[in-house]
């Protein structure tokens, strides 16, 4: 048996980390359970009151006794109220605070994750567990209690008419026993329905997400049937499962038992009072306990749904929360991250030492992006990183960000591994800029400052301006105080990326990459830019992916990529005529003629 309960705790540690949030709202939890062991009591005592009134009506102890019993009464039934209103304000708050820490929680550790995990899960699923999923935890809290309450009342209620007749328990134990039989049996058949519900729902955000991050995809292909009808299918599943939630809470036979039980208490103490075995009084009290359990078994009604639902979001939460292990945080390890950025600076010595990697998707017969990389950046220099379409350049930037480990060889910074570093302080020396530019539904402000927060408005307008971002900004009746829209709808791509590498320049960065950053802009911005990056790019190392013939050819090294290695490495001059790869990358924008005279 004692191996059985260590298992079951092994097979359900999100128990166990439900109850340690809960529990740390010590003062909360202990005053709902004083509420609910108060309201017990003070709803069975109501019954036997009033059965002391009735018994004192007929038996004619009007005056003194009468009037103490009625004021007793009113009393427990005042008392009652104000516990119970306490009780439930006590659940909700008691559930808010959970929720609340629940979800802070889960919001840091998911920020925490490494790329690897973000790859794998749907950002539908993270949105439904982050909103409903916790929504559902707080009502299991607020009205968790209010499950418990009515077998305590079923047990205090039996104690009750021991006292009032022994033949009277002995008839309603069996009533109770089926009673509990049929509120487990409702458990176990709402559980599967309950449990799914909450991935049904999920499968419904994941749908709608989608549809909308891909509208302007969806209307260039005219594929809105097609999007209705994923959604639709969604829907429709989480429809048939609500339905057959419904048939099984149809079926709920236990108030049906407590009607049973109180007309068959009522016969058989009618009998009991012709045979002077019972009073009026008791027999009414009898028969008001039961009453009072009405309500108890109508809240058992969706109670019972919202505990169900409450552990089984409370599992979904713990996977998430625990599926592999977070990234290293530097304040986890002691550094102060609130150093300003200045402060801590690295030389830009970049080396790769037999570096490979292979995209960790679970599939063991995945093909490697990067096969043995060696190659060496110094401080300071300009490099160029080409190749054609998926040969791993944009793969080896975001190894260098430490967004994945590789699986084999090592990448140094300064002639330390990467890993000795701290995190925190890989990023904020090293910045990159994507292709793909994500900006924030903010203000054109808030997004340059994203990476350093501390900087002053004169910082931002002089950044920008270096970016030949300044003269579009203040086109904008806000300037720079205007709402770029959700990833930035509201700027043209060059727009954006302007916007991006003023984000990038902004946290003086020792090490700079910037992944085909200029495919947006046209050729005058281009040179605009140019401009403004040759001073930029002053005294830190720079790694460019790129296209550009004219970056390419004025870089201090060229490295050449082919199926993930390293085929060439070296000037232009020299590469344009030993290497027939990188004559193949670059020759693409050249003519024949015009390519004889580069080799020439």
């Amino acid at each position: 048996m004692m191996k059985k309960n260590k298992k079951s705790k092994k097979e359900h540690p999100y128990v166990k980390w439900f109850f340690v949030h809960v529990l740390n709202h010590k003062v909360l939890f202990t005053l709902n359970f004083i509420g609910i062991v108060s309201l017990t009591y003070l709803r069975t005592m109501i019954p036997v009151q009033i059965g002391n009134i009735i018994d004192s009506i007929i038996q004619r102890y009007f005056l003194y006794s009468l009037l103490v019993t009625m004021l007793i009464l009113l009393g427990y039934y005042l008392l009652r109220n104000a516990v119970e209103y306490a009780t439930w304000m006590i659940g909700h708050q008691l559930g808010s605070k959970t929720e609340q820490s629940m979800r802070k929680e889960f919001f840091e550790t998911v920020h925490n994750k490494p790329l690897s995990f973000h790859d794998k899960i749907k950002t539908g699923d993270l949105e439904a567990l982050a909103t409903n999923d916790l929504r559902v935890v707080n009502t299991l809290i607020a009205h968790g209690s209010f499950y418990i309450y009515p077998f305590v009342q079923t047990v205090v209620i039996l104690i009750q008419i021991q006292t009032f007749n022994y033949w009277m328990a002995l008839l309603t134990v069996p009533f109770l026993g089926i009673y509990i039989y049929f509120v487990l049996r409702y458990r176990k058949q709402l559980l599967p329905y309950s449990k799914a519900s909450l991935r049904k729902h999920a499968d419904v955000a994941v749908a709608l997400q989608e549809s909308l991050n891909s509208v302007q995809v969806t209307k260039a292909f005219c594929a809105e049937e097609v999007e209705y009808s994923k959604f639709k299918q969604a829907v429709q599943a989480f429809r048939n499962n609500r339905l057959g939630e419904i048939r099984i809470q149809a079926r709920f036979f236990p108030l049906l038992t407590l009607y049973a039980a109180i007309g068959t208490s009522l016969v058989f103490g009618a009998i009991l009072i012709s045979y002077n075995l019972m009073s009026v009084g008791h027999l009414t009290a009898v028969i008001l306990l039961f009453i009072t359990l009405i309500n108890p078994t109508q809240m058992i009604f969706w109670a019972t749904r919202d505990m169900i639902r409450g552990f089984g979001a409370s599992e979904r939460l713990f996977n998430i929360i625990s599926t592999g292990e977070a990234e290293l945080a530097a304040k986890s390890i002691g550094i102060d991250i609130s150093k300003p950025l200045q402060q801590i600076s690295l030389k830009g010595e970049i080396k790769f030492q037999n570096v490979s990697f292979t995209y960790p998707n679970g599939n063991p017969k995945n093909p490697q992006v990067l096969k043995n990389l060696t190659f060496s950046i110094r401080p300071n220099q300009r490099v160029a990183l080409v190749g054609p379409t998926g040969c791993g350049k944009t793969t080896l930037a975001k190894l260098l960000l430490r967004f994945y480990e590789p699986q084999e060889g090592t990448i140094l910074l300064d002639d330390e591994p990467i890993q000795n570093f701290p995190l925190e302080q890989v990023r904020q020396r090293i910045s990159l800029v994507e292709q793909d530019i994500y900006l924030f539904s903010q203000t054109i402000e808030e997004n340059i400052k994203f990476g350093y927060p501390e900087a002053s408005k004169e910082e931002v307008i002089e950044i920008a301006k270096l970016a030949y971002a300044h003269d579009f900004i203040m086109n904008f009746d806000k300037g720079y105080d205007a709402i770029v829209g959700e990833r930035g709808t509201t700027l043209s791509g060059g727009e954006k990326q302007r916007i991006a590498i003023a984000r990038a320049f902004l946290t003086d960065p020792d090490v700079l990459i910037l992944d085909d950053s200029m495919s947006a802009i046209d050729s005058e911005t281009e040179e605009q830019i140019g401009k403004a990056i040759r001073n930029i790019l002053k005294d830190r190392t720079t790694l460019i992916i790129t296209h550009r013939l004219h970056t390419i050819r004025t870089s201090d090294l060229i490295l050449v990529m082919k199926d993930g290695e390293i085929v060439a490495q070296g000037k232009h001059d020299d590469l344009i005529k030993s290497s027939n790869d990188y004559r193949k990358v670059f020759g693409m924008y050249l003519d024949d003629g015009k390519l004889a005279q580069e080799v020439a």
